[in-house]
Order: structure tokens, then sequence, then C-alpha cells
């Protein structure tokens, strides 16, 4: 996450070559458009809000601040751009700067922040870096200075809306992307969704996109478990994979900041952690709240295919699930029997102590680096049975 950022996901657009719809909140795999994007950004940014005018609670299951352009007329994304950056002045001034990313980009790479911002600040002069790919320029996907709100907000009383001359007048940075790989698919990373064509071909990328390896970390009561998944996101995203985690707990929980294990998974670099109970289930992503969905635990596929992709899921508890999973184990924990000789799919076992005659290998528990190489392996086993 980068210290002082702020992100806005423009979700002003019409729709009309969808038929009108909202387009921002059409399904893409499950989930509405702006979900992809903003799973994308989260991670990247301090704090992240929608613009949007109309009724704001549609966008109420993101759990993100809505700001709304402040005009009745659809006076374009430059309105957006102007919108967020009024609310970077009010609510985090200081900041470095803020990143716009329109809501129908499902794709966008992991360092778009992290390459912008740091191409503006290569360029003291520009008000504005923005992406470019296959020769194009983004003009709204772009990182702007605090500072140019005044540019844009005069531009606009103007009357003049256009994002290419706006940010031409900032001397804009381009900073060129590459593809990226999706569904065995080489995409432009800032493909949108514009007509049923485009959501069609979007549902069939990741529709073959491989799925993420899911693995859980299993044990009884005070074994540890909280402590290695955390340890083990940090590891595996300091190693260049995106990670979501699933937290299993029997107890009810009236709010997450109570489920301070999962708040651990989030601050290890998560990128969304599900929070699962015995009567409902919630999802989080970032710093965000957690969105609560008052369902009966749900089975653990149904909640993978809620998560935004990723390489690996972590799930914590649900030792039964038929998974592979490390098992921990630590002197003084609760009373129950191994689970390595009687699950054949632990793949390996964690301990603070020697263990004798173990079915699998046998890791300090405190060997994160190893773990994390056992758990790669293993899904480098399970991508290669699918694509026997």
């Amino acid at each position: 996450m980068s210290d002082g950022i702020a992100g806005v996901l423009l979700a002003g657009g019409r729709g009309r070559r969808m038929g009108d719809a909202d387009k921002a909140l059409v399904p893409l795999a499950g989930r509405p458009l702006i979900a992809h994007g903003a799973a994308r950004l989260r991670p990247q940014t301090s704090r992240l809000v929608i613009n949007a005018n109309g009724d704001a609670a549609r966008f109420a299951a993101l759990g993100l601040p809505v700001v709304a352009d402040g005009s009745d007329e659809l006076a374009g994304p430059l309105a957006g751009v102007l919108a967020g950056l009024r609310w970077l002045a009010r609510e985090m001034p200081g900041a470095g700067g803020m990143v716009s990313l329109p809501a129908d980009t499902p794709f966008v790479p992991g360092d778009l922040v992290g390459r912008l911002a740091e191409a503006l600040a290569a360029h003291g002069e520009a008000g504005v870096a923005i992406a470019q790919s296959r020769g194009r320029r983004h003009h709204v996907i772009g990182f702007w200075r605090p500072e140019t709100a005044e540019a844009i907000a005069g531009a606009l009383a103007r009357g003049e809306r256009k994002a290419e001359t706006m940010v031409d007048r900032l001397g804009a940075v381009a900073v060129p992307f590459g593809d990226i790989a999706i569904g065995g698919r080489t995409v432009d990373p800032f493909f949108n969704v514009n007509t049923p064509e485009d959501l069609a071909f979007a549902e069939r990328l990741l529709a073959g996109a491989a799925g993420p390896f899911v693995v859980g970390v299993a044990g009884w009561k005070n074994s540890g478990k909280t402590t290695l998944v955390a340890r083990l996101v940090r590891e595996l995203v300091a190693r260049g994979y995106r990670v979501s985690t699933v937290k299993h707990t029997h107890h009810d929980v009236s709010a997450e900041a109570e489920g301070t294990d999962s708040a651990r998974h989030r601050e290890a670099g998560a990128l969304e952690t599900v929070l699962v109970t015995p009567r409902r289930w919630g999802l989080t992503t970032g710093g965000a709240e957690i969105v609560w969905r008052d369902e009966g635990e749900p089975p653990l596929a149904a909640i993978v295919t809620q998560l935004a992709p990723v390489d690996i899921v972590i799930v914590e508890g649900m030792k039964r699930a038929p998974i592979a999973k490390i098992e921990v184990r630590r002197t003084g924990q609760g009373d129950g029997p191994p689970l390595a000789d009687r699950d054949p799919a632990v793949l390996a076992i964690a301990a603070d102590h020697e263990i004798a005659g173990a079915p699998v290998p046998v890791l300090a528990l405190d060997d994160v680096s190893g773990l994390a190489d056992a758990l790669l392996a293993a899904r480098g086993l399970a991508l290669a049975r699918e694509r026997a």
C-alpha cells in the first residue's frame, strides 16, 4: 500500500452501448464490474472512493465512500477527477496525489500506481502521469498532483471537458505498460468494457484463467495458525504472489474489529480476507470495512468464487476441507488427534518440537521460507495436473 495516495473509481458513465445499464454494476464473473477494478486498486492506495451521481446506496456492497460531481450535467470523466481531488483536499490534506481509474477497467496491473507515481516524481514540471498501452494514451487513467484541481475546475467552468486537452495542458508524462496474460490470452491491461461483446470477451477471459491454489493452515486451538498464516502471506507477497485469505471461526462476531485474526491477515498483505462465522460471513479488501452477508456458512468453493483473481488463497481453519493443507502443531495446544495421520491432503507439518514417524515432511514452525517452498511445490503439482 502506498502511504498518502488516494484512488478514485470513475463510475459516472451512462452505458449507452450497454443498453443504458448502470455499467459499473453490470455483473462480470458474478461480481459488479466496478468490484474488479476496486480489488486491483485497493492494495495500491491508502484510501479509495467512488465517483458517481445518483443514489450512493447502490454501491453499498463495496464498502467505499461515494462522492458526486456536484452537477446535474454529465460533464464527463474530468468532473469525476475533480470530485476526487476535492475529496482528497478535504479528507487527506497533504497527500502525495490521487490515481483515477474508470470503473469499467477490470484488469489493471498491480504496479499501476507505483509506476505512475514514480514517473510523476521524476518529471517535476508535469501535473499528471497517465498510462499508455499499445501506443495509446489513457487520459483518465492517471496519477494527479493535488494542485491540478484548480486548472481542471477552471477548464470545466469554461465548458472545456476534453480529457486529452487537459492532460496535455498539464504536461502529462505517458508511462507505457505491456500486455498481461489472462486465461491463456495476452490482453491490453487497460481493456475496458463498453459493449455487450466486450463483456462477453471479459467473461471468457476470466473463465479460462486458472483458479487460485487453495491451501489450508489447520490445527487445534492455540496451535499458532493465525501467526503462521500472517507470516506465509507476508512471505508469498514478497515473492510476488497475489494472496487472499479465508478465516473460519466457530464464534459469532458482531464486527470485524473483533475478528483480530482476520485483521492480521490483511495487515500482512492479503488482497482480500473473508471471515466466516456460523451464522454469517463477510469480505473485506484492504483497509475497507467488512461487508457482511447474513447467510449460513457457505461451501468453501462458493466463497472462493467471490474473491478477486489471485494466485493463492490461504484458508485458516476448516481442517476437514478437502484441500491441500499445512498442519500446525505447538506444545501446549488444545487436545485433538494429529491431522496428518488420517488426512492425505496434509502436505507438511509445521511444529515447534520434534515429531518422529510423521507421514509427511516436518518443518520448524518458524521456518516460513521452507514452508512457503513446500506450499509452492504443492501448487506446482496442482497446476501440472490441471494442464495434463
